[in-house]
């Protein structure tokens, strides 16, 4: 066996990009406690990241040794990167079916906005929703936080990744008893 199979490269992929997003999260977390003064909550969001990180060096570290062990030293696993200058590859689309409607736009961002305005905002936001620490739908807009978009009177929360927004969407079909079928899609 010269390389690992391409699902368990796959979910390692996986696996990294879900601990980087979260990583992400606790960093704008941790930012806007600073904003606040709350430095107590800054110090446990700091200290939850440093263990995000190590976690990540040491599923790394044990994929290295694991390398080393069983694979063909002259050749790379597929999941490193081929370029180190190149930060993030283009992700997935999101693909959405609710109501036999299937919403699909070009970004994440914009499928979630379309599909919580086929709930219904009003629907929506009686159910408390919360991301990374922000209400998901606000009347107003959460000062210092960059990533929301009015639409019909509301502010959305639209810092999501696709793991997020696939759960998000899925807790909140099941909240409102409403079949949806959240999908990724290949670009």
């Amino acid at each position: 066996m010269n390389k690992m199979p391409e699902s368990v490269t796959n979910k390692f992929i996986e696996l990294f990009a879900v601990l980087n997003n979260a990583t992400d999260d606790l960093k704008m977390a941790g930012a806007e406690a600073y904003l606040t003064g709350d430095f107590s909550k800054v110090d446990v969001i700091t200290h939850s990241c440093r263990k995000l990180q190590a976690l990540e060096a040491e599923i790394k570290s044990t994929v290295n040794k694991f390398d080393e062990k069983y694979m063909d030293r002259t050749e790379k696993p597929s999941f490193y990167k081929k370029d180190s200058g190149r930060t993030r590859k283009q992700g997935c689309l999101l693909r959405v079916t609710i109501a036999g409607k299937v919403i699909e736009e070009s970004t994440i961002k914009e499928t979630f906005v379309k599909t919580l305005r086929v709930f219904g905002l009003d629907r929506v936001a009686k159910l408390n929703k919360v991301v990374t620490l922000v209400p998901l739908l606000a009347r107003t807009p959460v000062d210092g936080y960059q990533n929301q978009r009015r639409c019909d009177g509301w502010y959305i929360t639209t810092h999501v990744n696709m793991f997020t927004a696939k759960t998000v969407l899925e807790e909140i079909g099941r909240e409102l008893n409403t079949p949806v079928k959240v999908e990724f899609i290949e670009r």
